[in-house]
């Protein structure tokens, strides 16, 4: 088996007070059934969506912008951080989708959400399609083609109306259809049934996301999307070959780290204060980027990443034969979101102004809590079916090291979108 990497990531959002419609044709669903009754619009998930490649690069570039946004929210001095802009931004746009007045406005500028609805929308469904379409796809590679999932769901108060035009949003544009529990005469229930679907979404790395007392008597609408990735390098690392060594971390702390070792060629970079390269998975669709800022330069390498550096680091990659040592390291976070978002200017969303009318026009609604997990895990796993490939691309002389062996930051993303699934720092593996 060749060497894995696991990302999870879910997100969910509570709401107070809200409705269901039961309607007719069910959308396609995938994964780990939800618990509950079906309610769906009798639209077709749009299987071709009509969207710019202009759209296209604003919303890549906005998500990405947003996880940075994130991230320096929710970053402490000293820590590992790791967060999902995609998981985060699918599950609030089918909020946005019901969202009116300063409400809506707000939101798109904590989200960063260029593009008017209607295009938004369409760009969302395009990037969630041309995802999924790399899952499972090897190209040609030796080894276990990737696992990737993404899905959508929502959960209501039995007996409560949404309206058409949002309820016909989440149908052709995010998969999604809404499921009906009577959430008033078992809340708790209700709860521990959306954590087993997260867990099972998620290969049970995920769980017990929402937290006891969060869903309420009056909670009426919960909505989750989980985002699940597993991927075998495309260059394994060996087992034979992880060794204790030197880690060293911030304001001149050292740490002794499993440190995991492989030779191949990989593309590098060189920029100004950081070295880089990327670690194609099984199939080449997805890859981890790895930034490892010059020592003493790391706060300053932070303070320059966005979407744009990013596309700097990717545009100086170039394939070399290089010995790459990286630590084996685990991270499991639970953010705080609302206070994040809040400090964006997302604010009306979660107090009694908040006007999500689009929802339903039954009761008013407001955002009562939200919850972001991740889980990441990077180790060389098995290695027998791979190891033999690497053994035979170890060279007679040792080619240039790259040792990743102080503070570094990585991004899992799909090569041909640049969309970010998982972006974080390891400063102590």
């Amino acid at each position: 088996m060749a060497s894995t990497l696991l990302r999870a990531c879910v997100f969910t959002a509570v709401l107070g007070l809200v409705a269901c419609r039961s309607d007719a044709r069910k959308p396609r669903e995938r994964g780990v059934p939800a618990p509950g009754e079906l309610v769906a619009s009798d639209k077709e998930r749009v299987a071709a969506p009509v969207v710019s490649d202009a759209d296209f690069a604003s919303l890549i570039q906005g998500n990405t912008d947003f996880g940075v946004a994130m991230y320096r929210q929710v970053e402490k001095p000293g820590e590992n951080v790791v967060l999902s802009p995609l998981s985060l931004t699918r599950a609030f746009s089918m909020v946005y989708a019901g969202a009116r007045g300063d409400t809506a406005s707000q939101m798109a500028q904590a989200l960063g959400f260029a593009l008017p609805p209607e295009r938004l929308h369409p760009a969302l469904n395009r990037l969630d399609l041309a995802l999924q379409a790399q899952a499972g796809q090897a190209h040609g590679d030796t080894g276990t083609a990737p696992t990737f999932r993404a899905v959508n769901a929502l959960w209501s108060q039995k007996g409560y109306s949404l309206e058409t035009p949002y309820l016909d949003v989440l149908a052709e544009h995010h998969g999604a259809g809404l499921r009906a529990l009577d959430i008033a005469a078992d809340p708790d229930g209700v709860r521990r049934s959306i954590n087993a679907w997260v867990s099972g979404e998620t290969g049970g790395r995920i769980q017990d996301l929402i937290p006891e007392g969060e869903v309420r008597a009056d909670t009426r609408l919960v909505l989750a999307n989980a985002l699940y990735f597993k991927g075998a390098w495309r260059a394994p690392f060996m087992p034979q070959m992880t060794r204790p060594e030197t880690f060293h971390g911030l304001g001149g702390a050292t740490a002794t780290v499993p440190m995991m070792s492989t030779s191949w060629v990989f593309p590098v970079a060189a920029g100004d204060g950081y070295d880089a390269v990327a670690l194609p998975y099984v199939g080449r669709a997805f890859r981890m980027l790895i930034v490892v800022p010059d020592a003493n330069r790391f706060q300053e390498v932070e303070q320059r990443l966005s979407a744009t550096f990013l596309d700097t680091v990717r545009a100086n990659l170039r394939d070399a034969h290089v010995m790459l040592h990286l630590p084996r390291f685990e991270v499991k976070q639970s953010l705080p979101i609302v206070d994040a978002l809040r400090a964006r200017g997302m604010v009306d969303a979660f107090n009694a102004q908040a006007d999500l009318s689009g929802i339903t026009r039954q009761e008013r609604l407001m955002l009562t809590g939200a919850q972001h997990q991740t889980f990441v895990a990077v180790d060389e796993g098995g290695t027998e079916a791979a190891a033999a490939t690497a053994i035979e691309g170890v060279p007679v002389s040792l080619p240039p090291e790259f040792r990743v062996d102080r503070p570094f930051f990585f991004v899992i993303e799909e090569v041909a979108t640049k969309s970010v699934l998982f972006l974080g720092r390891i400063v102590k593996p």
